[in-house]
């Protein structure tokens, strides 16, 4: 396995900041390159784990084609442990394909774009719920196959006013080199993360399975449900979140109470938040009482009446 320094910048501070690149090439012969990365955001480190494992696993090179895994996409969001760059405070993932000339996480994405993302065949992108809440789902976007062999439950094929947001992420610069895409959301929050772990590690390889990567036959996945529609609902108060939703993966009726926000100084009330569907299913919740601020990400829910089959 070599590691690639990718000389991004120097810093403020006078450090130079550099993407780390791990290459392990495939001793059975010709194959796609594969990239698999994470940390895009730096409060989202359940990917870094699983590529940390898998490269520990595969460093054997008993496969075939490359691999080639950024496990901390922007650094000094892990750092800090924030979605935004400290920096500029913009998002590594608005500003794909990304400006050699703008501002520095602009200049950090079009790195990544000339260093990792030209490089690949096919790509696999890992996020999490972040520093609170938990997430449980993968997208469909131009390679079913791949997307439904990492074993999720819950998968979504996203509208096309959400396909156009994308743009600007990784997968929307993968997309536009038509490479296969996958991205996966699973874990985060506060809860210990070696199951999510485990399972990203048994989903990525069987989606090397999938691809003809590994000398072996993929693994049955269990039924699973692609939804056409998930609803992202915030809390319009901030205080503590206190939820009543069934777990990540269980239906929930119409109208029931998703969580409530109460008022750590006065102990009150502040918010009552409902499933906006007649038929919804768990994707991201917050698994323990959480201090949150107003707008920020309460919960997911998916519209079973929404299903593709």
């Amino acid at each position: 396995m070599k590691m690639h320094q990718v000389p991004v910048t120097t810093m403020g501070s006078g450090s130079e900041l550099s993407l780390c690149i791990h290459e392990i090439e495939g001793k059975l012969g010709d194959g796609p390159t594969v990239g698999l990365s994470a940390g895009i955001h730096g409060d989202e480190y359940t990917g870094t784990q699983i590529l940390i494992e898998l490269a520990k696993m595969l460093s054997d090179g008993n496969f075939r084609g490359r691999l080639l895994l950024l496990p901390v996409a922007n650094p000094h969001t892990l750092e800090a442990l924030s979605r935004e760059t400290p920096v500029d405070r913009l998002n590594l993932n608005h500003v794909f394909p990304g400006d050699t000339h703008g501002w520095f996480t602009e200049q950090l994405a079009a790195a990544i774009t000339h260093s990792f993302l030209k490089e690949i065949d096919i790509f696999i992108d890992f996020h999490a719920g972040g520093a609170s809440p938990t997430v449980d789902y993968v997208y469909i976007f131009n390679d079913e196959a791949l997307s439904r062999s990492f074993g999720s439950k819950i998968l979504h094929v996203p509208p096309p006013e959400v396909q156009d947001l994308l743009k600007h992420t990784s997968v929307g610069v993968a997309q536009s080199l038509n490479i296969p895409s996958v991205v996966v959301e699973l874990g985060g929050g506060r809860i210990d993360q070696t199951d999510y772990v485990k399972r990203g590690i048994w989903g990525a390889l069987n989606l090397l399975k999938t691809a003809n990567v590994l000398d072996a036959d993929p693994e049955p996945v269990p039924d699973q449900i692609v939804v056409g529609e998930i609803a992202t609902i915030r809390p319009h108060h901030g205080g503590l979140i206190y939820t009543e939703a069934p777990p990540l993966g269980e239906e929930i009726g119409d109208d029931a109470v998703l969580g409530r926000i109460l008022n750590p100084y006065t102990f009150e009330e502040l918010e009552v938040i409902r499933n906006p569907f007649k038929r919804g299913i768990m994707i991201l919740s917050h698994v323990t009482v959480n201090v949150v601020p107003p707008g920020t990400y309460g919960y997911m829910v998916g519209n079973m009446d929404s299903q593709i089959i």
